[in-house]
């Protein structure tokens, strides 16, 4: 594992190089790079929101135990349910179109498409945090799309509904944890931010 290797393919991707994903796809050594660059960009997104509790948040209150809940749990727990999306990709291309997608290769191209969860982590800037926490949300979904496409014969309308699928299965998880959870917001990561209004 190549870290240089790893930070370029990041930066290509930051620059809308979706070249990276046919490299990546084949590649059997990648996929335990591309589910740590996946880890860690949900941990990113995570503290994100942490960071938004602890900067915008009412300085009299915090929710209990912030760091644990919404930074190390919300983290994981959004890396999860971006598994989770990754799985429904797959199952309604293969079940439903009937298309030809190899799983290890989705999840090789996958855990490169969620290196925009990082900018998550810019959630505590006053003003601009809806941005931060908004178009990390958008730019994964086109970045998934790409990587989906490059790893199966289904046409661009098929891969974007099995990705729309995915996307909605996470997004609907992570609204119900966030809106469900008391005070602490465990697992709800970046959103427990997005639904819950500065005071």
């Amino acid at each position: 594992m190549d870290p240089n290797l790893i930070v370029n393919r990041i930066l290509r991707l930051a620059r809308l190089d979706t070249s990276v994903f046919d490299e990546v796809r084949d590649d059997v050594n990648e996929l335990i790079p591309a589910l740590i660059v996946a880890g860690v960009s949900a941990l990113l997104a995570g503290l994100g929101a942490t960071l938004w509790f602890a900067v915008l948040w009412d300085s009299n209150y915090h929710p209990d135990g912030i760091w644990f809940n919404t930074f190390i749990f919300g983290g994981l727990f959004l890396a999860a349910m971006y598994l989770v999306w990754v799985l429904v990709d797959y199952v309604v291309l293969v079940q439903v179109y009937k298309a030809s997608a190899d799983l290890q290769s989705l999840l090789r191209t996958m855990g490169y498409a969620a290196a925009p969860l990082a900018l998550s982590l810019l959630m505590f800037i006053p003003v601009l945090w809806p941005i931060f926490a908004i178009v990390p949300l958008a730019l994964l979904l086109v970045m998934a799309i790409y990587a989906t496409q490059s790893v199966t014969n289904a046409d661009s309308t098929q891969v974007v509904i099995a990705n729309l699928a995915g996307f909605t299965v996470m997004v609907l998880v992570l609204t119900i944890v966030a809106f469900s959870s008391d005070s602490s917001k465990i697992g709800a990561g970046l959103f427990a931010a997005l639904f819950e209004p500065v005071k």
